[in-house]
């Protein structure tokens, strides 16, 4: 099975006022992830300063995504 990997970068974002964490990847590189969107729900009671400090500590040390399929 062939793994795909591609450059990405996590963005804060917000459903009804609660701030999530969104993964953005850069080009086509990861074609079975073009049409899915990837988000992370954060603890409730976490603020959006609290969100911004966590991407900014994620897009410093993750370079990319890596995706195998099961089987």
């Amino acid at each position: 099975m062939k793994s795909e990997r591609g450059g990405c970068r996590f963005v804060v974002t917000s459903d009804e006022g609660k701030p999530q964490i969104r993964l953005e990847l850069f080009h086509e590189t990861v074609p079975s992830l073009m049409s899915t969107k990837i988000e992370f729900e954060v603890l409730s009671g976490t603020t959006a300063e609290q969100v911004r400090t966590i991407v900014g500590s994620m897009n410093e040390m993750i370079l990319g995504v890596i995706v195998t399929p099961k089987g």
